[in-house]
Order: structure tokens, then sequence, then C-alpha cells
């Protein structure tokens, strides 16, 4: 039975009618949300924000950025101790949604250890441009400090030394969907149906590619599980993140010496790939409002799917990457001092009252065990000196 709500856009018929009527979900994700001119990144048209179409941990306020730059600070420092010889620290953000990361962090960071700042350049690495256009009115504020946009494949060119920030980004990309039906799998696709004159999206079975299949060769092994799990029904539909592995080997020739620090949805491979977990972890976000019909409105919403910790671990290191360690980010945040920033506003006045609230709601919303504090940081090491070794603050106890 066709979705009603899955209307197919005018835009959307024309791509998938050039591919011969049908097209992977890896290929619908990357066109709703990449397609240069419709796409839901690449035409500007995602609003991030209490108003807009989801909040991230920089959106709500910059005390994000405060409690970052304080590991990133340590790091940079730990770069320099080292005695690397960089002119220049680069910090790198993939994905840099509206730009107001990269800003608070070094205004923090001019707080925390001002003599740093003269050695700090920031480089963004966005692909769309109607997210760069954005950026540019948020980053070209920003005085006193080398700023550029670039992307990974130039980076790889001319690499450098510093730290790397993907901020709930890596959910972003385009998955996989495997379908498991009468012990066979399948390649979830989407497909025109057209009704009445009107077409419509739908999900069809298509024969799995090759990388499918050596993913599921290797699947035990790399997810430290029995994969598909036991007890699945019969018609049971998970995620692969495929690019992540290109993704980690590119980034590893970015860096010369570094540290790598990803914050997304992720969780335990024995929790996602749960016979439970039927549909996957795939979701639709739109006006603050999180949808599974994930081919409704296509090209006007958010498309996201969790991270498999165990996954993304091994792909990191075998593509040149040492990790660090990881933690849930409300733990994360704790260690790096949020609850000195909550006891600070017990010293507000009056006056300032309902500023103070405000930003108690946005502290506690970034350590909610139930929303963001849920986030996994992971974080990597790129290492070519026999001299350098990474403190890791955010994995510490909390600061009480």
């Amino acid at each position: 039975m066709i979705d009603p709500t899955a209307r197919c856009p005018q835009w959307l018929i024309d791509r998938i009618g050039d591919n011969g009527g049908s097209i992977s979900f890896y290929k619908y994700m990357d066109l709703v949300l990449n397609d240069p001119e419709n796409g839901f990144y690449s035409t500007g048209k995602l609003n991030i924000g209490n108003n807009g179409d989801f909040c991230t941990s920089p959106s709500l306020s910059n005390d994000f950025a405060r409690l970052l730059a304080i590991q990133v600070v340590d790091w940079l420092l730990d770069l320099e101790k080292s005695g690397i010889d960089s002119e220049l620290f680069s910090i790198i953000e993939i994905g840099p949604g509206e730009g107001t990361l990269l800003r608070d962090l070094i205004a923090a960071i001019a707080e925390i250890a001002p003599a740093l700042t003269n050695k700090i350049e920031l480089i963004l690495v966005e692909l769309n441009e109607g997210m760069r256009r954005r950026q540019k009115k948020i980053v070209n504020n920003v005085d006193g400090i080398n700023y550029r946009w670039s992307n990974i494949d130039d980076l790889i060119l001319s690499p450098v030394t510093g730290v790397v920030i993907a901020n709930e980004v890596l959910d972003a990309f385009p998955v996989e969907r495997l379908v498991f039906c009468n012990n066979n799998v399948f390649r979830q696709g989407v497909s025109l149906k057209k009704i009445n004159n009107e077409y419509f999206l739908e999900l069809i079975d298509l024969k799995p590619t090759s990388e499918i299949i050596k993913f599921l060769k290797e699947s035990n092994s790399l997810l430290k599980i029995d994969f598909p799990p036991k007890d699945i029904c019969n018609r049971w539909v998970t995620e692969w993140h495929c690019d992540l592995p290109s993704w980690f080997r590119k980034l590893s020739k970015v860096l010369i010496n570094g540290s790598l620090l990803v914050v997304d949805y992720a969780m335990e491979s024995k929790r996602y790939y749960n016979a439970m977990r039927k549909d996957g972890t795939l979701i639709s976000y739109r006006n603050q409002e999180a949808n599974s019909n994930f081919l409704k409105d296509a090209g006007l919403c958010d498309l996201t799917a969790h991270l498999c910790i165990e996954s993304t671990i091994n792909y990191a290191l075998t593509n040149g990457w040492k990790f660090m360690g990881e933690t849930r980010q409300g733990q994360a945040l704790l260690a790096l001092g949020l609850s000195n920033f909550l006891y600070s506003l017990q010293k507000t006045s009056s006056n300032d009252l309902s500023a103070a609230l405000n930003r108690r709601e946005s502290l506690l919303r970034l350590v909610d065990p139930m929303g963001l504090g849920d986030f996994r940081w992971l974080a990597f090491q790129k290492d070519n000196s026999d001299n350098l070794l990474f403190g890791n603050r955010f994995l510490e106890e909390p600061i009480s």
C-alpha cells in the first residue's frame, strides 16, 4: 500500500527516472540531502536552533563551545609541548552547520589560552554551498584569526597539524539499508509508483552489492556480535554506514599529527543490531518533530541514522588512527566542568534571573540522558611523533 504522504517532487521524479525508475536508498538519502539544486543541506533549507528543524548542542548556547574549548586547548598545548614543528595549529570542523561552534570555540580559547590564538587557523570543511553561505555570515565576523574553507581532498595535498571536530555530522552520511527476509538479504531501494497521474515513492528490495556481501562476511569480527542477530522477525531492516571506512582513510591523510573528536548519535552493536530493533535507527526531522516516515517531504527534511560504536572504532583503527576513548556527552561535559557553570548561576542577581534560568535550561539539556546528553564522544589520535601524548580530560571523573 502506497503512503499518500510520500508524494515525489518533480525534481526527484527526474533524478529517479534518469536511473531507470528506481535507486538504492543510499542514493535516495544522498539526493534529498545533498542534491546541488534541491537537497536539504545544499540549498540551505536546513534551519538549526530552537525555532528550526532541530537543535544541536552548539545552537543552545555558547556553553557547549566553552566546555569543549577546555579539551581542545589541552590537545593544542600537548601538540606544542611535544615539540612538533608547525607554524600554525589547525582546528578543522567537518560539516560546520551554521559556523557558530567555531566562532564560540575561538572566543573561549582566547579566554583560556590567549597566546594560542596567534597560532591557530580555522578550516571549515563544507561541501554544500547553501550551508557555506550561512557560515560565512558568522565566521567572517571573527577577528584576528586565520580561517578558510576547504575540502578533504585538497587538505590531503597539504596536510596539517591540529584538531579535527566532527560534531553531529556522520549520522547524516548516506547509509545502505539492509533488509533480511526469508533467510535472504536485500539492498533497500526507492522506486516511483504512478497513481492517477501522480507519482509516489515506495520502498523496494534490490539485489545486494558486492560491498554489502563483504560487510556481511566481516560482520561477526567487525561488530563483535552474531549478525544478523538470532530470532529476528521475517522482515528485519537495519543500516550500514558504508562511507565511514573511506572517510577515516582520507581524514588520516589530512592530519600529520593531531586528534579527532566525533560527537554523534551512536550505540553499541548489541543495541544497534538488536532483534527488537526491526526498523533500524533512521529518522526524519523537520520543525522539531521526529518522524519515522522518511519518504515524506523528500528534500525538505533532515535524515539521520545512528552510528555503531564498534564498527566506527574498527574503521578508524584500520585506517591509521589510534583510539583514545569514548563516553557519553553528559559525562564528558561534567568532566570538563559543567557543574561549575551551573554553580556560578547561584550568584545571579535578580535583574538577570530570566537569562540565568534560560542558561540553566540549556546546560541541563546538554547533559540530559534522554536527549543530547546521550550523544557519544569518540576520540582518536594521529601520531607521527614519538613524543606526542594526549591528555583526555573529558574521559576523567566528573568535576563535582
